[in-house]
């Protein structure tokens, strides 16, 4: 019924009057950029990997050095993604022609930004709820909507339908089983693991259609130092497969939130794959936006821990979807692959 109610967005190109200074979309989506990226090394690894080091003093004084900067960095990320996700979706309001769909769209926006409020003033489980559904109905109407845009190429069309189903998938495990907590239900929800475990696999093979969408045109625009990079990034990983298994699956969690239960090699291909495309499209000089919705949904990771990560996860599907490109100073537009009508 969802799909019915979505029909192909022509309007697109027949949108209303963008911001006034596009250039600051751009700047804020850098530094949200930056700030995620300081929130993922301070924050979700080296405080937390700290934790299981020997308690000197350097150590600790270290440790909580990185925890502070981490915890800003954390801050700063998540008022710069609610001021982000507020501008991009009012504008995405105003620019959606078909009245059925802007109304949804409005209706789920003030939900979820209702619910974000209630979750972050009062922290109850209800509040949660509410934020969780309309994100994922949101993250989902986004995604039916951005896939039908004409301009939308079909690899592009099939790697942003990979990443919203699968949060879909993680949404449906959590809200499930935080639904049968409020409800006081002492049973597992139905589906609730293979449905995590399907969204996993989805997130695998999202690396490769990304490649296939954004990186093969593009793959040899990273040069020898960013294939360097990726390989040693794969090296590192590959490495610490040597660890235990525990250990290993703990900081995937901590970092991509992947349990890891499929073979190594698929993991590490994928993740070749989706970091060759990323660095490829920012040192390629025309799909900045592309290149920010790939970072923003690699950080947001599978299992997304704070709202703040939800809205990454969200923001990120928009610029995959050209929700971007309205922000573009016009001496900046060139055709990528979300050409600019």
């Amino acid at each position: 019924m969802l799909g019915q109610a979505v029909p192909r967005l022509a309007g697109w190109k027949e949108l209303a009057r963008p911001v006034r200074d596009p250039a600051l979309v751009r700047q804020l989506a850098v530094a949200l950029l930056a700030a995620a990226l300081l929130e993922l090394v301070f924050l979700r690894l080296i405080t937390r990997i700290g934790v299981h080091l020997p308690r000197e003093e350097a150590v600790s004084s270290g440790i909580r050095a990185a925890s502070f900067l981490g915890s800003l960095a954390f801050n700063f990320g998540s008022i710069l993604a609610i001021a982000l996700v507020i501008l991009l979706l009012g504008s995405t309001v105003l620019r959606i022609n078909h009245g059925i769909v802007r109304l949804l769209l409005a209706v789920l926006s003030a939900a979820m930004l209702g619910g974000l409020a209630l979750t972050l003033s009062t922290g109850s489980a209800t509040a949660d709820a509410l934020f969780g559904l309309t994100a994922t109905l949101l993250v989902g109407l986004l995604g039916l909507a951005l896939v039908r845009q004409e301009d939308l190429s079909r690899q592009a069309r099939l790697a942003l339908a990979l990443m919203v189903f699968a949060y879909v998938c993680y949404q449906y495990y959590t809200l499930a089983h935080l639904s049968y907590r409020l409800l006081d239900y002492p049973s597992v929800p139905p589906m609730s693991v293979p449905a995590l475990r399907l969204g996993e696999v989805l997130v695998v093979v999202a690396g490769g259609a990304v490649f296939w969408a954004w990186g093969v045109e593009r793959w040899r625009r990273a040069g020898l130092a960013g294939i360097g990079l990726v390989a040693v990034l794969l090296l590192a990983v590959g490495l610490s497969s040597a660890s235990s298994a525990s250990t290993m699956s703990i900081l995937a969690l901590w970092t991509t939130g992947l349990s890891l239960f499929l073979p190594l090699p698929f993991y590490l291909l994928s993740l070749g794959l989706y970091l060759l495309t990323l660095i490829a499209c920012w040192r390629s000089g025309d799909a900045f936006w592309t290149g920010a919705g790939l970072l923003l949904v690699l950080l947001a990771g599978y299992m997304p821990e704070a709202t703040y990560h939800h809205l990454l996860l969200l923001l990120g599907v928009v610029f995959l979807g050209g929700a971007g490109r309205w922000a573009v100073p016009s001496h900046e537009r060139t055709n990528g692959p979300f050409p600019i009508g």
